[in-house]
């Protein structure tokens, strides 16, 4: 359980990093984040937050998350994961279902996790396919269907995910070759009914 802690917190830490810088209130935020006027800084990404900056409302979710230069606070990680998730970020939608599965700042629901899982996976986010295939091979917040959790780890190795394959072999253990079959033409069907949306959203 440490060692996955510390794992989120690493990918946590790593998002922070990438995010593209933006204009305005966030790129002042990020340059006082970076000489450590952390209260100059929370204070102009709160206001791009405010105004609708998707970016900034990300990365004020993972900073109270994980309480870098804030003070942790789960329940404002939920709000501003909860405001980019609406507008579509995958990774705040990924956080936003991993808060419920764990229950941080909000009560644990695993249907709301699923949901949320769900909106990262059809975006094609590799972790949110592998977070929805345990979800259903576990039968959390859904029935149990190991055709279905076959399918999201399918996807995930296909995207580049190495739990994909190890996750996918696991489950064939509780599978029929029929059902193996089945879950190899779902994801056949899914992949030719999102990969022309997913091609868009990487131009």
């Amino acid at each position: 359980m440490k060692n996955m802690r510390l794992t989120i917190t690493a990918g946590l830490i790593l998002a922070l990093l990438t995010l593209p810088a933006a204009a305005g209130d966030f790129e002042d935020g990020q340059k006082f984040f970076a000489n450590k006027d952390y209260a100059r800084a929370v204070e102009s990404l709160t206001k791009a937050a405010e105004q609708g900056n998707v970016k900034a409302q990300l990365q004020l979710g993972i900073r109270y998350h994980i309480g870098l230069a804030i003070t942790r606070d789960y329940q404002q990680a939920v709000y501003w994961y909860l405001k980019a998730a609406e507008q579509g970020s995958a990774s705040a939608q990924l956080q936003l279902g991993g808060m419920y599965d764990d229950g941080m700042g909000v009560t644990q629901d695993y249907q709301q996790a699923l949901t949320w899982y769900l909106k990262a996976a059809e975006q094609g986010n590799a972790v949110g396919q592998i977070k929805l295939g345990n979800m259903y091979t576990h039968g959390k917040g859904v029935m149990q269907d190991y055709i279905e959790a076959h399918k999201w780890f399918s996807l995930a190795d296909a995207n580049g995910h190495e739990g994909g394959s190890k996750n996918r072999k696991l489950v064939e253990k509780h599978m029929t070759s029929v059902q193996i079959d089945e879950a190899k033409q779902r994801v056949s069907e899914w992949t030719a009914e999102h990969s022309p949306a997913l091609q868009k959203v990487a131009e």
